[in-house]
């Protein structure tokens, strides 16, 4: 649809589940996790803008969901259960060489999410569980926070700071990378999981669920 709601246009005919869209880099495509009528297990699908080209990028057993393009639009990330418990894996955009990023035991939650340079992936470990970031090779798994009650998170577009859901009070939370300076964004009412966009006055971010 366009951004003030209107124009409103159904892309996926699959009679199941279709979750957390995410438009390539360029806006030509659209990646979800979707698990069709008379399936078992949800995978990673691509598609046109506009709905045509569908596209099935993975199909091992478990279920791949909450993909994510890199900024530069050649690999995409996400989290799957073919492992047996959730956890954060990469392939490329069109579905070659899938690897996977995490191995310890907590479960992945939703949705990893790539810095700005793409450099560096966002996750949750545990669900809810904290937010935690390491490179995009896997390498140096750190956490941002702490408490186990993290969930959604969303680099700034300047990539200083992590947008995310505090799950038992579903407030969004924005907090620099190197894990300082936490604080609520409206902390009454209901928030779900945050997405960022520039400022239209003076192009400094804003955080909105």
């Amino acid at each position: 649809m366009k951004q003030n709601g209107t124009q409103k246009q159904r892309l996926t005919q699959l009679g199941g589940t279709a979750t957390f869209p995410d438009f390539s880099p360029d806006g030509a495509q659209i990646a979800f996790g979707a698990q069709p009528a008379g399936t078992t297990d949800a995978d990673i699908y691509v598609m046109n803008a506009d709905g045509s080209d569908l596209r099935q990028l993975t199909n091992a057993a478990g279920n791949d969901r909450y993909p994510a393009w890199s900024p530069d639009g050649t690999k995409i990330v996400f989290v799957s259960t073919r492992t047996g418990v959730d956890q954060v894996w990469l392939m490329n955009a069109d579905g070659s060489d899938q690897t996977q990023l995490t191995y310890d035991p907590p479960r992945k939650g939703q949705c990893p999410d790539w810095s700005p340079d793409g450099s560096q992936i966002a996750y949750v470990n545990g669900v809810p569980g904290d937010i935690w970031v390491m490179n995009t090779d896997g390498s140096n798994q750190h956490p941002v926070t702490s408490g186990d009650r993290d969930n959604g998170p969303v680099w700034s577009p300047d990539g200083r700071e992590i947008a995310y859901v505090d799950d038992p009070t579903r407030t969004v939370e924005v907090i620099n990378t190197d894990g300082t300076g936490r604080y609520a964004i409206h902390p009454l009412g209901l928030q779900f999981v945050p997405a960022w966009q520039p400022h239209p006055a003076d192009d400094g971010d804003t955080a909105a669920d």
